[in-house]
């Protein structure tokens, strides 16, 4: 019996000798994916077709998401690992930067203006923003839903959104 436990324990070290120059996989989390993986969100599988990252907001990272015909985008903050923000763009109008106000009232709901922020982003894949200079201000309600706008040369975009728990989310593949 004791032959055979030693025998054990030298073919797992020799086991472990043999697997010494594959690298370690690192365990992937909502923070590092990349353009072309999936992640399920709602009984969906969505694939990443583009990601912005705000360096004004260090650990801010928006993954632009693609399922059929439909796109949505996911707002991950590290500062709240446990939480997200499902983001639907939608066509708004505004004229100029000073026209954003601190309060609005949409579809009967009160939005007041949460924070507002402004630096460089860097994107990859797909998105709606491109590389550069990004202001964004976003807005929420006292049930927590999102009304979130950010203005790019000239250009605004407008989103429409709502927090979730990040355990909603889960990485498929990719």
């Amino acid at each position: 019996m004791r032959i055979l436990s030693l025998f054990g324990r030298l073919r797992q070290m020799f086991e472990a000798e043999v697997h010494t120059d594959e690298p370690v996989s690192k365990e992937r989390t909502l923070f590092d994916l990349n353009v072309g993986q999936v992640v399920s969100l709602d009984l969906e599988d969505w694939i990443i077709e583009g990601k912005v990252i705000y360096h004004a907001q260090p650990g801010w990272v928006l993954y632009g998401l693609k399922s059929g015909r439909q796109r949505q985008g996911l707002l991950i903050d590290r500062s709240v690992p446990d939480k997200a923000v499902v983001l639907t763009p939608f066509a708004g109008r505004i004229g100029d930067m000073t026209d954003v106000k601190t309060e609005y009232v949409l579809d009967g709901k009160h939005f007041f203006l949460d924070y507002h922020g402004e630096g460089l982003v860097d994107t990859f894949g797909e998105t709606t923003v491109g590389r550069g200079q990004l202001m964004f201000w976003q807005f929420e309600t006292d049930q927590r839903e999102i009304y979130r706008i950010e203005w790019q040369q000239g250009r605004f975009f407008h989103y429409d959104g709502r927090w979730i728990d990040a355990f909603e989310l889960s990485i498929v593949a990719g």
